[in-house]
């Protein structure tokens, strides 16, 4: 029988989700959409309608707890709104999927995982990047690369898409988003702490907003450094003023990399390459993608997985550690290059009153 869904959050990542994710899997029917900004609702609603199926419309998700019957919440509504939606659906008996941030603050992430705690419901974090194809060959490569001792991250990109709804263009206000290293970083720290393995030890960032956001209080590019406990340094590279990729045939937007004392190991976009250290050989995977909106190829196996657990009462991949672990890093970082210091991740568990969930 079809998991009977409902989606918070119609905008540009909610509606691609039901368009090319949701409607295209058989284990969930969408049976309600809700959103607090008209012409999001609306659009989403008419490609529905066009589908055959017309569902029901709610522009408050408290009316939407109250009146629908329905089994999972895709909360996918701007950052600021996770906490008190995701711990309403909890507290109202609903399995739920939850956008990356869990949470814009401190308070939030402690207020969502003691929810969760009472609820006894399935909770999936939209960290789908664990799930990409890519990821999953970079796990099964790993261990060739002997003892791994660093991971790099480089993003430079075009910036952000601007957002539309009740508050347009929320993302560039970091009261709205929890800052640039929080919400678009959150899924690189996620892999960093799932390659590492431990608990980071320390955290260090540096960055400004001096280029194309300085009417902003949000980072436009940064560096970060991540210590763990077991040796491995993590390090991002963040730009958000590079040029947009077009007909740049070599130029990319996205690197991931790890290296050992046997070999090294490189994602470049949808390209992954793995050399040993003597040179004696170079492996090259790639990934064709059928969609490439909003991360819908690597949201799909994702959703499959959340089906399977809801189905079987087990809890998914990105389950509520790897929430709180981000966001914990996340948090960090974006301290760290306000205050122009290094932060200890002992001073965020202290800080969140909740610990890193090894």
């Amino acid at each position: 029988m079809a998991i009977k869904t409902a989606v918070i959050g119609t905008g540009m990542m909610g509606s691609s989700q039901v368009r090319n994710c949701f409607g295209k899997l058989p284990q969930y029917e969408i049976v309600a959409l809700c959103d607090n900004y008209p012409p999001n609702l609306e659009a989403t609603a008419a490609w529905m309608q066009a589908q055959g199926k017309n569902v029901a419309c709610y522009s408050d998700y408290r009316q939407l707890l109250d009146r629908e019957d329905f089994d999972l919440a895709v909360i996918v509504t701007p950052d600021y709104q996770h906490e008190e939606q995701a711990v309403a659906c909890l507290k109202a008996g609903k399995h739920v999927r939850l956008e990356k941030p869990m949470a814009t603050t401190p308070e939030g992430c402690r207020h969502i995982l003691e929810a969760y705690r009472s609820s006894g419901k399935v909770l999936q974090i939209g960290l789908e990047l664990r799930y990409a194809f890519l990821t999953r060959k970079v796990l099964e490569l790993r261990p060739r690369l002997g003892n791994t001792k660093m991971i790099w991250c480089h993003e430079f990109r075009n910036p952000f898409l601007e957002k539309t709804g009740s508050v347009m263009n929320w993302i560039v206000e970091k009261r709205y988003s929890g800052g640039t290293l929080l919400e678009k970083n959150c899924h690189h720290f996620d892999l960093f702490n799932m390659i590492a393995g431990c608990r980071p030890v320390k955290i260090f960032a540096s960055g400004d907003n001096q280029v194309i956001y300085r009417h902003t209080d949000v980072l436009d590019n940064a560096f970060v450094t991540v210590e763990y406990e077991n040796g491995m340094r993590a390090m991002l590279s963040l730009c958000l003023f590079a040029p947009e990729k077009k007909l740049q045939q070599h130029m990319g937007s996205l690197e991931f990399g790890l290296l050992g004392n046997q070999g090294r190991l490189e994602l470049r976009d949808d390209d992954l390459y793995f050399w040993d250290r003597k040179g004696l050989s170079e492996e090259h995977y790639h990934f064709c993608r059928s969609n490439f909106e909003a991360h819908s190829d690597d949201i799909v196996p994702s959703l499959i997985e959340l089906a399977q657990c809801i189905q079987e009462g087990r809890q998914p991949f990105t389950d509520i550690s790897t929430g709180i672990n981000s966001a914990l890093v996340g948090m960090a970082a974006e301290l760290s290059a306000e205050q122009k210091r290094p932060v200890e991740l002992s001073e965020m568990e202290q800080l969140m009153g909740v610990a890193y969930m090894v």
